[in-house]
C-alpha cells in the first residue's frame, strides 16, 4: 500500500514539471542584434542586423570562418508598420529579444525622436539598457562593419562600446535608459554618439572596415541642436564618472601622460543669474618624457591643456546655443527656488567664471 501511495505522489509531481514542448530550436531563428532607423521621402525605414546561432556560439577549437551578417530592410508609414512588413516576408522567425543597439540616422535625430521613443516604449522585446548611436553615413555600411580575426560583429563598438572606452576614454556612450531619463528635462543636453566606418587603420588580408565614434549629436528639450566632432567636444571626457583612463599629450613638448580617475566639481555661484566654477582634480602617470622636463613644469602644461579643452568645448556648445557639458543641471536640481528654468537655460561662456585644473603627476612609468 505504501508503495502505491508513493507511486501516485511521484506521478503527480511529474505532471507539475514544465516541459519543453513549446521551445524553439536555437538554429531555427534569426537573432536580431542591432536595428537601424531612417526617415526618407516621408517614409520610415527599418534595418535589421541578424546573426544566427552559429555566428554567436562558436565551439572551442573550431575553425574560424567569416560568417555572413544578414541585413534586412523594410519601409512603412511609421516604425511599427515597417517592423511588421519585414516580419511578414522573412524566411525565418525574427527574434528581437537580443537587440543590443539601435542606430539612428541624422534625419531621425533631427525630426522623429518622438517616434523612436514610442516604438521602444511599446515593444515588449526592446530593452531600456540597449545602446543608442547616430550616423550621417550609410546605414548598411555601419551594420556590416567588421571585427577582428573573423569574430562576429558583436565583438565591436556597436555592441560593446563600454569595454573599448575603458581602455582609453574619449567620448561617452549612451544607453536608452539614460536617454529617456533626460529627454523631457527642461535643462541640459543629451549626447548621442555618432558612428562612421574607418578602413585606413587596420588590415588583415585586406583592409578592415571598423566602426568608431567620431562625434556626438546634441539634443536639448527634445530639440535637435547640432553635431560636434570628437575634437570639438573633447572637454567632455573630464566630466564623466567612466573617465578612469585617459592618455593625453601635455602641451607642445614630447610628453605623454595617463590620467586616472579624474574628478569634476561644478559649484553654483549666487547672483541675478546663475554662474559657475569648475574644478577638475586627479592623478597622472608620466608615460614619456624624452626631454626630461621636471614634474612641476609638466603639470603646468598638462593642466593648461585640459583647461583649454574644457573652455573650447563650452564655446563649441555655446555656438549651438546649448549647454553641452550640462553645467546648468546643478542649478536646476538644487537651486530651482532661486531661478526659474528659463533663467537657468540662459547659460553661455560668460556664465563660467573659473575653470581650475589640478592634476598631479604622482609617478613615472617604469621600464620592465
Amino acid at each position: 500500500m505504501r508503495n502505491i501511495v508513493l507511486f501516485i505522489i511521484f506521478s503527480s509531481l511529474l505532471l507539475l514539471l514544465s516541459g519543453c514542448w513549446g521551445a524553439k530550436r536555437l538554429e531555427g531563428q534569426v537573432y536580431i542584434t542591432a536595428l537601424g532607423f531612417d526617415y526618407k521621402e516621408g517614409e520610415f525605414q527599418v534595418y535589421y542586423q541578424g546573426l544566427n546561432f552559429g555566428n554567436i556560439a562558436r565551439q572551442e577549437g573550431a575553425p574560424v570562418e567569416d560568417l555572413p551578417i544578414l541585413i534586412g530592410k523594410s519601409k512603412g508609414e511609421n516604425l511599427h508598420m515597417a517592423f511588421a512588413s519585414l516580419e511578414e516576408i522573412s524566411a525565418m522567425p525574427l527574434n528581437l529579444g537580443h537587440v543590443q543597439t539601435i542606430i539612428l540616422s541624422e534625419s531621425i535625430i533631427k525630426e522623429k525622436m518622438d517616434e523612436v521613443v514610442d516604438v521602444v516604449g511599446h515593444s515588449p522585446f526592446l530593452r531600456y539598457n540597449l545602446y543608442l548611436f547616430g550616423t550621417k553615413g550609410d546605414m548598411e555600411e555601419i551594420l556590416q562593419s567588421q571585427s577582428f580575426f573573423n569574430f562576429p560583429q558583436i565583438y565591436s563598438i556597436l555592441h560593446r562600446p563600454d569595454e573599448l572606452i575603458k581602455q582609453n576614454y574619449s567620448l561617452p556612450d549612451l544607453r536608452y535608459n539614460q536617454f529617456i531619463s533626460r529627454y523631457y528635462l527642461a535643462v541640459g543636453t543629451i549626447l548621442i554618439p555618432s558612428l562612421n566606418v574607418d578602413s585606413s587603420h587596420f588590415k588583415e588580408d585586406k583592409a578592415k572596415n571598423i566602426a568608431n565614434i567620431n562625434g556626438e549629436y546634441l539634443l536639448s528639450q527634445k530639440q535637435y541642436k547640432g553635431w560636434l566632432s570628437k575634437k570639438d567636444i573633447s572637454g567632455i571626457r573630464w566630466f564623466s564618472e567612466d573617465a578612469s583612463n585617459i592618455t593625453i599629450r601635455a602641451g607642445t613638448r614630447n610628453i605623454a601622460v595617463r590620467i586616472y580617475k579624474a574628478k569634476s566639481k561644478i559649484s553654483v555661484l549666487n547672483g541675478d543669474e546663475p554662474s559657475y566654477k569648475i574644478l577638475i582634480k586627479g592623478d597622472a602617470t608620466l608615460l614619456q618624457n624624452l626631454e626630461k622636463e621636471n614634474y612641476s613644469d609638466a603639470e603646468k602644461e598638462l593642466n593648461k591643456v585640459i583647461e583649454n579643452e574644457i573652455i573650447s568645448t563650452i564655446k563649441a556648445g555655446d555656438a549651438l546655443n546649448t549647454d553641452v557639458l550640462n553645467i546648468s543641471e546643478n542649478a536646476y536640481k538644487f537651486h530651482l527656488n532661486k531661478w526659474d528654468s528659463d533663467t537657468i537655460n540662459n547659460i553661455d561662456i560668460n556664465s563660467v567664471k573659473e575653470v581650475k585644473v589640478d592634476i598631479k603627476i604622482i609617478e613615472s612609468g617604469n621600464y620592465k
